[in-house]
């Protein structure tokens, strides 16, 4: 605590946001690259839906993620601040050079729109196509499948 003006002003020490870059928020060139995850946009209110939809076809809690346009934000925020000026750099050259650059600047205007994004574990071909079908239904959008080698676009 600090004085200011005869009266106590409380100073945060909150340790800033650390991500695990691994899972969903594996990094590939200094890209965001999920690998085995179907990613996409969706309307916050058909999201809600959607995950209920993914649960009762039978995809695990632990292999859906909704998050709303403005926890995506400061998801990425943790992410750059706990890069190094270098990793930064770096980064930046991949995301000017490459799609999946232009990918992931794809979802983080539709969240800074006011969009969710919504992620699913699909490690096996049958449940790309589950959870495709399932999203689809739901308004999903820029919707894609990010395997170890390519990105399919499941629009």
């Amino acid at each position: 605590m600090k004085k200011d003006s005869g009266r106590a002003a409380e100073t945060s020490t909150t340790a800033p946001e650390r991500v695990e870059l691994k899972g969903l928020f594996t990094m590939m060139l200094g890209v965001w690259y999920p690998q085995n995850y179907i990613l996409a946009a969706i309307d916050p209110r058909e999201g809600a839906a959607a995950v209920k939809a993914l649960l009762a076809a039978g995809f695990g809690r632990n292999s859906v993620r909704l998050e709303d346009g403005a926890r995506v934000g400061q998801i990425r925020a943790a992410i750059y601040e706990q890069r190094t000026p270098m990793q930064r750099a770096a980064a930046s050259v991949s995301r000017a050079l490459t799609d999946e650059g232009l990918m992931s600047q794809e979802y983080f205007e539709e969240a800074e729109a006011g969009a969710s994004l919504i992620a699913v574990l699909a490690p096996e071909p049958q449940l790309v196509t589950e959870a495709r079908q399932i999203l689809a239904t739901h308004g999903a959008r820029h919707m894609r499948f990010y395997d170890s080698k390519c990105i399919t676009d499941l629009t």
